[in-house]
């Protein structure tokens, strides 16, 4: 008898159990539903049903963001949610028209921590790019490559202030990403054998370049959008002096020279890098931020070009003076605060 009623007491628990988490993950499903359909009203898109494909997946990748502080984005918890948001952005991207671009800003939303396009949460780098074989690294650096020459002309059909101030950020991502592990698509065992072949591949400046050439064309078209356009700037700015560095690089690398040509010390590439280094420089020394310990890592850290170019400038481009000696003195000074640190 009693443990008869031991047994209804046990069954009496569980059902509340299976009760309890049913309310949840059903109070859940409708608070996320409801957090989504009031950040993109479906009403606002010319292509509600591609949208309406998209919105499922942000459902999704609303789940995995909630889960992420306890699982990591390659466990077992979190595989079935990915594939339900992978199936989801596939059939949106389906149904999109040939012009539109609306997949790439929803493809870097769901994926930009996932892949490590961004420093994830918790700098869980289970499923970045980064760690792939230089093979596989190579297709999906490619498929960015295409996403960047799609993007500035591309069309978005869904009519809301989030997307029109995320327009710049998407293609700045998108850059950042693609010329900062570049040189992940060679073998290499360290760091610096990748980059030594980096600096031979002459697809490096034919392909760099037209990438830069489409982030000047991005910004001028959206960065008025932008919320906050200080920061984009200095995005923006520091990208673009960190490739136009590597084209310099290239040059006198590969035709193992020291004398730059006249037209490269006159060129309104060389005169952007000068006019804008001190606006890198003062973010840095006037900001503790993520971004500005980013840009001193970026153009401090001993792989960098970016000091040696300025040098080989003050040498060799007389035109450039004063400011020339002005900027590196600054790089002087600020090499010197960081071996303090």
């Amino acid at each position: 008898m009693i443990k008869k009623h031991k047994n209804k007491i046990i069954l009496a628990l569980m059902g509340l159990l299976l009760m309890s988490v049913y309310i949840f993950f059903t109070t859940w499903q409708e608070r996320t539903y409801k957090e989504v359909h009031t950040m993109y009203p479906l009403e606002k898109s010319k292509n509600p049903k591609a949208s309406e494909e998209f919105l499922k997946a942000m459902e999704y990748r609303i789940y995995i963001k909630e889960l992420h502080p306890y699982f990591d984005y390659n466990s077992f918890v979190m595989a079935p949610l990915l594939m339900k948001m992978n199936y989801h952005f596939k059939k949106g991207v389906a149904l999109l028209p040939k012009d539109s671009v609306e997949d790439i800003v929803w493809w870097t939303l769901f994926y930009k921590e996932i892949y490590g396009l961004l420093v994830p949460p918790r700098n869980d780098n289970s499923m970045a790019y980064e760690n792939l074989p230089p093979k596989e690294f190579t297709k999906v650096h490619d498929a960015i490559y295409r996403m960047i020459m799609r993007y500035p002309e591309g069309k978005v059909y869904f009519d809301i202030p989030e997307r029109k101030t995320f327009r710049f950020k998407v293609m700045a991502i998108l850059v950042g990403f693609y010329y900062g592990e570049y040189s992940d698509r060679y073998i290499g065992n360290t760091d610096k054998d990748r980059a030594e072949i980096y600096a031979i591949d002459h697809n490096v400046l034919k392909n760099l370049q037209q990438v830069l050439d489409k982030y000047h064309l991005a910004y001028n078209k959206y960065i008025n959008q932008v919320k906050d356009r200080k920061f984009m700037d200095i995005e923006y700015t520091s990208d673009v002096i960190a490739i136009e560095t590597t084209f310099l690089a290239h040059y006198t690398f590969v035709n193992n020279i020291q004398k730059l040509p006249v037209e490269i010390c006159n060129s309104k590439n060389v005169y952007f890098m000068i006019d804008n280094s001190n606006k890198i420089f003062n973010h840095i020394i006037n900001n503790t931020n993520y971004q500005a310990r980013y840009l001193e890592e970026r153009f401090f850290k001993d792989t960098s070009n970016f000091p040696v170019i300025m040098k080989l400038l003050q040498y060799r481009c007389p035109n450039l003076q004063p400011e020339i000696t002005q900027v590196v003195q600054k790089i002087d000074q600020l090499n010197q605060t960081k071996n303090k640190k």
